[in-house]
């Protein structure tokens, strides 16, 4: 009677350490997937911080442009304006 008790309790002692392992092997499967989710959100937010810092640049050079008569007819032009009596050709083939 006496060696049931041990055997029971080493028994238990096992049972426990197996449920500890496979916990603390499920917690780090978890935590991975997690750290892939967040490495690929972060590139895509590296990606668009990039992207946004283009386009600041890009409206910094225009600042720096003077604003003459070229620079505004440009501006215009890319906004769809014309000059009077001109005629625009608009051509559709992707090349």
């Amino acid at each position: 009677m006496t060696q049931k008790k041990p055997l029971r309790a080493n028994l238990i002692i096992r049972a426990a350490f197996i449920c500890i392992f496979i916990f603390l092997f499920v917690s780090v499967i978890n935590l991975q997937v997690q750290m892939n989710d967040l490495r690929a959100e972060r590139d895509k937010l590296v990606e668009a911080v990039l992207d946004k810092q283009d386009q600041i640049d890009e409206l910094e050079l225009r600042i720096a442009e003077p604003v003459d008569e070229e620079f505004i007819e440009r501006i215009a032009r890319e906004r769809g304006y014309r000059k009077p009596n001109e005629i625009i050709f608009k051509n559709n083939i992707a090349g």
